[in-house]
């Protein structure tokens, strides 16, 4: 095991079924940190149980396991007993690039920690939830550095996609549900960076 190299290694874990690399992770110390940057590329939560165990387990240490996670998706979780579990989640994924919401609550102050997330390129939310309990902030927020790859806004998110619109987001790909409050403003602001649009009855 000792005569291959780091570049072999790598090669044979990346060829590995998913489910064989967490147990691949405990074969020796040069097989760990592949083993687990691919485990952990992608999680899915389908409880607030789940969020809450994986805030104190594997996203516990932001410079650990959460920042292998690029992709993560939210689904099923009607509501919350503590909707600060969900924020809390997202505040330890720094690296994420992939956010997907699907028939999920979505607590007042996540749209501005979605924004947030420095290196997020694909949201995608889809029959979640969002009724805020407070007005609609009136002043948009900073302009995000670079648009993302795509948004998509599908469902009854009316409430959220006027939110993400008086925040000017861009994106390269659009698709959105047409009886989304704010679709015209998410356009708008889109119009010189968006390369696909795809607009769905409802």
């Amino acid at each position: 095991m000792d005569s291959l190299s780091q570049e072999l290694i790598d090669k044979i874990i990346d060829d590995l079924p998913r489910s064989s690399l967490l147990p691949c992770s405990l074969v020796a110390k040069r097989w760990r940190r592949r083993s687990q940057r691919r485990a952990f590329q992608e999680i899915k939560f389908f409880s607030e149980g789940e969020v809450d165990y994986g805030c104190t387990g594997i996203l516990r240490d932001p410079d650990g396991i959460a920042s292998y996670i690029h992709a993560v998706r939210f689904e099923g979780i009607n509501s919350w007993d503590d909707p600060a579990t969900f924020g809390r989640a997202l505040k330890k994924l720094g690296s994420l690039t992939t956010l997907w919401v699907t028939r999920t609550e979505i607590p007042d102050e996540l749209p501005d920690q979605i924004l947030s997330l420095p290196n997020l390129k694909v949201l995608r939310i889809m029959a979640a939830k969002f009724e805020p309990k407070e007005p609609l902030p009136t002043h948009p927020a900073p302009p995000q550095k670079e648009p993302l790859d795509w948004l998509e806004l599908r469902g009854d998110v009316s409430g959220l996609g006027e939110t993400l619109a008086k925040s000017r987001l861009t994106s390269r790909r659009l698709s959105l549900a047409l009886r989304i409050a704010g679709i015209e403003q998410l356009i708008v602001h889109s119009s010189k960076t968006v390369v696909e649009l795809k607009l769905y009855g409802t």
